[in-house]
């Protein structure tokens, strides 16, 4: 529900939530019939539905609806804003001082990463600056692209889901809809 536990820290950073309830696929088998399965999304459950123990999450459908959105969000960014590529090989980004992988990129251009997080609740799609330790001769063109990159992220991450989440602050959050921003 656009909450998100997950925060950037630089200074031309940003990053927006896709809810769990948006791509999280359940299904319920009848074990009587002889139709397929029935898949529906989280946010289409009922507290009710979801206790009842006639659904189940399915995790290959969760991937398969993950993965749609990502490669769709993927070609429409790409397409925007061609100096984007994907890696040329799984590239995953280290949290200083925790020692394990957990952002994965997704996009890279000499200036930026864009790396998708998961926090539990949603997937934060963040855009990152690539940093050099010694200098920080990237800065400049940093600030004059990072809103532009920002606004891409969201508009096509809308084309793709009725919502998305976006970071307030510490443990807040708010949400634009696809009405909201597109019209």
């Amino acid at each position: 529900m656009g909450r998100g536990n997950v925060c950037v820290t630089g200074k031309y950073e940003g990053l927006y939530y896709i809810d769990n309830d948006d791509f999280h696929v359940y299904r319920r088998d009848e074990p009587d019939s002889d139709e397929e399965f029935e898949t529906r999304l989280l946010k289409n459950l009922s507290c009710q539905e979801l206790t009842g123990g006639e659904w189940s999450f399915d995790e290959w459908g969760t991937r398969e609806e993950e993965s749609d959105i990502l490669e769709c969000f993927i070609e429409g960014f790409t397409r925007m804003f061609p100096s984007f590529e994907r890696p040329a090989k799984d590239t995953w980004l280290t949290e200083p001082g925790f020692g394990g992988s957990s952002k994965r990129v997704l996009l890279e251009s000499k200036l930026f990463y864009i790396a998708l997080e998961d926090n539990e609740w949603s997937l934060a799609v963040e855009l990152l600056q690539k940093e050099d330790p010694y200098d920080d001769h990237l800065s400049g063109l940093q600030g004059r692209h990072h809103l532009n990159y920002l606004d891409g992220i969201k508009r096509c991450l809308l084309e793709v889901l009725p919502g998305i989440g976006t970071y307030k602050g510490a443990w807040t959050s708010g949400r634009i809809t696809r009405e909201e921003c597109l019209a």
